[in-house]
């Protein structure tokens, strides 16, 4: 169905900023969670119109923390969003969820205001490491978290994992994922495994630079790559995409709407969409996004026009990140061109390049394309 879309909610509050991350995110600005709520709901509903001619299969609560703010201001949110909402083809809400604030009562709050999907926040399972990044829980605070979400109700709970760490080498990375899959049982159907990227302005970047923490070369980066391959696949989880595994049927429905180059609407402080051929993204103050809506002053900061053939590029680029990779068929099919003769020079250079493959109608990233993939997409930018 061609008139479906997804949601995105960006709640930008957070107990504290983990020492890796350059989401656009914020402590110590609790006392603007009401009236950031009231400006989100404001938003949606003065997109009501587009709302209200599209059918919303996946909403996705991410940012930030969500479940560090009162979960009433969470069902404020969905109960606004839902006024657009027919339930019988709505698929998937997610929720994002953070060991040390979640609890069972905001839980229950998510799963009767419609949240079928948690995502918790776990990225390793030593306290020490937990430490090094700037994360807010310990292990045993996941552990209770994960027991209240079994005991709620929760079915299709997605772990997130980060790789490589300081002080973490092969052996722990290992313990690492003896623990993950061990927990099979209490639900975890999907896993998000995510190579850590450096960013400019992180107190990572500090503490890496000033040499106060270290990571492992990259032979061991590799080694811990192949071991994580190797034991989901045994364990059942499939991989799906370049950094996510899950039992079958359990992908993330809204994720791949991104890397189907499917529509969707982003509300709250920089949040993005993807709508009418353009990509545009929130003002990310929370401040600004609040007055901006208050005083109908246009909150976009950036907007891209995107012309055929950029849509086309990205396209190939999104679809190559499935494991399935780009469905030739389909490309046709959306775009009235045959992507053999668009990129013919692209392609083959890659296929001789042994980094693509074809495979019927599909072209994928061959074991190599999977490990260099940067460079399959430096041919489309």
């Amino acid at each position: 169905m061609n008139n479906d879309i997804g949601i995105y909610i960006h709640i930008p509050f957070c107990l504290q900023k983990c020492f890796y991350c350059d989401f656009n995110s914020y402590a110590n600005k609790q006392e603007l969670v009401e009236k950031y709520t009231f400006a989100l709901c404001n938003e949606i509903l003065k997109n009501a119109e587009i709302l209200s001619q599209y059918k919303i299969s996946t909403i996705y609560i991410g940012g930030g923390t969500p479940s560090y703010i009162d979960s009433k201001y969470i069902k404020q949110i969905l109960d606004t969003l839902l006024l657009f909402v027919d339930k019988e083809y709505l698929k998937e809400v997610t929720i994002e969820v953070n060991p040390n604030s979640v609890t069972e009562e905001k839980l229950k709050v998510y799963k009767e205001s419609g949240v079928n999907r948690l995502s918790i926040g776990l990225q390793s399972n030593h306290n020490d490491i937990l430490k090094k990044i700037g994360r807010a829980h310990k292990i045993e605070e996941f552990e209770k978290a994960l027991d209240l979400a079994n005991k709620v109700g929760f079915t299709n709970i997605s772990a997130d994992l980060i790789y490589p760490l300081p002080d973490l080498d092969l052996n722990r990375f290992n313990e690492t994922l003896d623990y993950i899959l061990n927990l099979k049982d209490k639900n975890i159907k999907h896993i998000s495994i995510y190579n850590l990227e450096i960013h400019e302005n992180t107190k990572l970047k500090f503490l890496l630079d000033e040499g106060y923490v270290t990571l492992v070369d990259e032979d061991e980066e590799y080694e811990m790559y192949t071991a994580l391959n190797k034991r989901f696949k045994e364990a059942g989880y499939n991989r799906y995409e370049i950094s996510n595994y899950s039992i079958q049927g359990y992908e993330s429905n809204h994720n791949l709407r991104y890397w189907n180059q499917s529509l969707y609407l982003g509300f709250g402080a920089g949040a993005s969409s993807f709508f009418g051929g353009s990509r545009y993204r929130n003002e990310n103050s929370i401040e600004k996004y609040i007055s901006y809506l208050d005083k109908g002053i246009s909150i976009i900061a950036e907007k891209e026009d995107l012309d055929l053939l950029s849509l086309m590029k990205e396209y190939v680029m999104l679809a190559l990140r499935k494991i399935e990779g780009l469905d030739v068929t389909n490309f046709k099919s959306k775009y009235k061109k045959d992507v053999y003769e668009l990129f013919s020079e692209e392609l083959n250079s890659l296929i001789n390049d042994g980094l693509l493959e074809k495979e019927g109608n599909y072209i994928h990233l061959t074991q190599r394309g999977l490990e260099v993939a940067n460079l399959v997409w430096e041919k489309f930018v």
